[in-house]
């Protein structure tokens, strides 16, 4: 079940000034660097839990119905926007949102879901995620991962990011309550 950003976050959960203060960093000179770090931080904690930490825009494409209840890899999801099969919108009364962290996409009782004549990709749920649209709606928990792991990028500019795993144990265990098992 592939995720497809659709609108991304307009800002990040952490500001430049809050993480300059983390790092005890005065002036200007790595300004872009910081801002760089909290962005990839933002983007490696969304992966690694299964979490959109801002409000954005999805698509969640199917091949298929896997049956009357649909799973999201990510949440939290707030809002279902449109169901379409083979590019023809679902009533909204069709289908209803269990919302959260674990959220569903539910098929009412006694409506029908129709067959993609698609082989592949017929089915597209547009749904919005998100804790909030500013960082203060974003636990201070998460927010805080977001600093450590800044802070260890700061650090140890030698390592590469996106070799290997970039979350060090302590941010992992701030994220457990919200990460997404994924079988």
């Amino acid at each position: 079940m592939p995720h497809t950003l659709v609108t991304g976050p307009v800002s990040e959960p952490v500001d430049l000034a809050d993480a300059k203060l983390h790092l005890r960093v005065d002036g200007i000179d790595e300004d872009v660097l910081i801002e760089g770090y909290i962005s990839a931080a933002r983007l490696s904690i969304e992966a690694y839990a299964g979490l959109a930490l801002l409000d954005q825009s999805w698509d969640l494409v199917l091949d298929t119905w896997p049956g009357p209840v649909v799973d999201f890899n990510m949440g939290p999801v707030t809002s279902i926007t449109s169901v379409a099969v083979d590019g023809n919108a679902l009533s909204p009364d069709t289908y209803n949102l269990a919302p959260g962290l674990n959220a569903q996409l539910v098929r009412t009782d006694g409506a029908t879901w129709p067959r993609p004549k698609s082989l592949a990709a017929g089915i597209v749920v547009r749904f919005a995620s998100g804790f909030g649209p500013s960082g203060s709606d974003v636990p201070q928990d998460i927010r805080h991962a977001i600093l450590m792991t800044v802070a260890h990028w700061y650090e140890n500019r030698e390592m590469a990011l996106g070799t290997g795993d970039q979350l060090t144990p302590p941010v992992r265990r701030l994220l457990a309550p919200y990460r997404k098992l994924r079988l």
